[in-house]
């Protein structure tokens, strides 16, 4: 039995099909390049983000971490000069 298209059925079913699988084909090889560029894009993006973490590793274990009392003594010394320099103006204003 013949279907509007001329087709029978089983042929309609048969050529839909047909066509689906070669429309995935074309799809699939036209986004292939755009995908192993994306991939290779991708690849040195991580290659420079190891990089600037093996940069910044490298300069917080070079750099000076001062202990902590000697935080805490420049920090009371900054408070001083500065309470001592209030002390003098008001003494001489």
């Amino acid at each position: 039995m013949l279907n509007e298209s001329g087709f029978s059925d089983a042929g309609s079913k048969y050529a839909i099909t047909q066509l689906k699988e070669t429309k995935i084909k074309m799809d699939l090889t036209e986004y292939k390049a755009a995908i192993e560029i994306h991939q290779q894009q991708m690849e040195a993006h991580l290659n420079s983000l190891e990089r600037f973490q093996d940069h910044f590793d490298t300069k917080v274990k070079q750099a000076k971490i001062y202990p902590n009392w000697a935080v805490v003594v420049f920090i009371a010394s900054v408070i001083l000069g500065i309470g001592s320099l209030v002390l003098l103006l008001m003494y001489y204003v």
